[in-house]
């Protein structure tokens, strides 16, 4: 794929509908489209549609030919016969998935720091979720004005659902914990402020919470909002966050991945834009690092600790993909420049905090390093040699690599600083 591609959603109980392209204002036109197919809301899989087929046969070819048997899957899931085609009028549904009865209240906490215009953006999907009964709790981290607590409260402070709360230490660790201590509900969602959620989001989580038993965390589907540009494009298929929609479960008995590195294993389990745990969990494990996240020296992972910190344990996470949030990922370059360091400082900078606080993990992940650089190295495969994409955001990456456990060593020592 090339950007720039629309992206969109096909419902497959719904009678199937032409997708138009629309004309861009700037740049070339939509090089096709990439549509989350779902059946009844559950994701199925993705469909790249050629702009030369998008006519209502043309969009059910195309979804056919690269989902049919994920589909017949699902409907065999559901107790139905197999289908050899998409009818245009849609498929007939199952019995619904999402279980009305005995749901229990969910915080939702939202952290942003000076991006008032993006957290009404993230808000306005919040509120309209289908989920009852929910809150959410705005942390705003040490901003530097009153312009996200004034946008909130103007938009949104006739909601009792909203509540802002305003944290002065600087970093996401510290704004997490903040909205941690804060939130009334036994389970307690997180997410960003450059996302919007799906309508079912928390229909999605719960699900998840009751697909085992003693499920202590969950984690969702983060699918791609927008692919306008090259830099967009780079994000997409480096992280490939949204690429998985299957069920996984993990912990360290039966439900093991394969991977040599695991349990640490950093994306594996899903990221900080999409995951919810039990109150319960949080104080047996003890809240987030506070030495990681965006605005420490670490630059991120304080969600990748979290995972591992909570398989170690011996509690249980479940990814599930029909708790959907969408991420608009970076489209200025200096901006996924500097991100992309940070991510591979965040991911080494975990990897040190977990060695520094679990016995386990000084024994052996040591031993499981190279075949975890060897990993890495295969997820760049889908970004190396394609002419399309932005260069030389992979040695900022590795270069953040190598200053993690640097970095985080120095985010200590300014928070040990701060505390004394």
């Amino acid at each position: 794929m090339e950007a720039p591609i629309l992206i969109g959603e096909l419902e497959l109980t719904a009678p199937i509908a032409p997708v138009e392209l629309p004309e861009r204002q700037d740049g070339p036109a939509y090089n096709g489209a990439y549509l989350l197919v779902r059946l009844q809301q559950v994701p199925v899989g993705y469909a790249f549609l050629r702009p030369d087929a998008l006519d209502t046969a043309g969009v059910a070819r195309q979804v056919w030919e690269q989902l049919s048997d994920r589909v017949n899957a699902h409907r065999a899931r559901a107790g139905m016969t197999a289908i050899d085609a998409l009818p245009p009028g849609g498929l007939e549904p199952a019995a619904p998935w999402s279980d009305v009865s005995d749901r229990p209240v969910v915080s939702v906490v939202v952290c942003t720091r000076d991006r008032p215009e993006r957290i009404l953006v993230a808000l306005s999907s919040l509120t309209a979720m289908h989920y009852e009964p929910f809150e959410i709790v705005v942390v705003d981290n040490a901003p530097s004005s009153e312009a996200t607590k004034e946008a909130v409260l103007s938009a949104f402070g006739d909601d009792q659902r909203v509540r802002y709360v305003r944290e002065p230490r600087p970093g996401l660790s510290c704004a997490r914990n903040r909205g941690l201590a804060e939130a009334f509900g036994d389970i307690v969602a997180f997410t960003d402020d450059d996302i919007t959620v799906d309508p079912w989001w928390l229909d999605g989580v719960l699900r998840g919470f009751r697909a085992a038993p003693d499920v202590a965390c969950v984690t969702g589907l983060i699918a791609t909002a927008q692919l306008e540009n090259s830099t967009q494009m780079y994000f997409h298929l480096r992280e490939a966050w949204g690429t998985l929609c299957e069920r996984r479960i993990f912990d360290l008995v039966d439900n093991r991945d394969d991977s040599p590195l695991y349990p640490y294993s950093p994306g594996i389990f899903g990221a900080g834009a999409n995951f919810a745990v039990t109150r319960a969990l949080m104080k047996e494990i003890g809240e987030f690092n506070e030495a990681l996240g965006a605005g420490t020296q670490s630059g991120g992972g304080e969600d990748l600790e979290i995972f591992m910190r909570i398989i170690l344990s011996g509690n249980r996470i479940v990814y599930e993909p029909a708790a959907i949030v969408h991420h608009f990922h970076r489209d200025d370059l200096a901006e996924l420049t500097d991100q992309m360091l940070r991510y591979g400082s965040g991911c080494t900078a975990a990897l040190t905090a977990i060695v520094m606080r679990v016995p386990r993990a000084r024994r052996e992940l040591p031993l499981r390093l190279l075949s975890g650089m060897l990993r890495i190295f295969t997820l760049n495969d889908r970004v190396k040699d394609n002419p399309s994409l932005p260069e030389g955001l992979m040695s900022r990456e590795f270069r953040g690599l190598l200053l993690g456990p640097w970095f985080y060593l120095r985010s200590r020592r300014r928070l040990r600083r701060r505390i004394a």
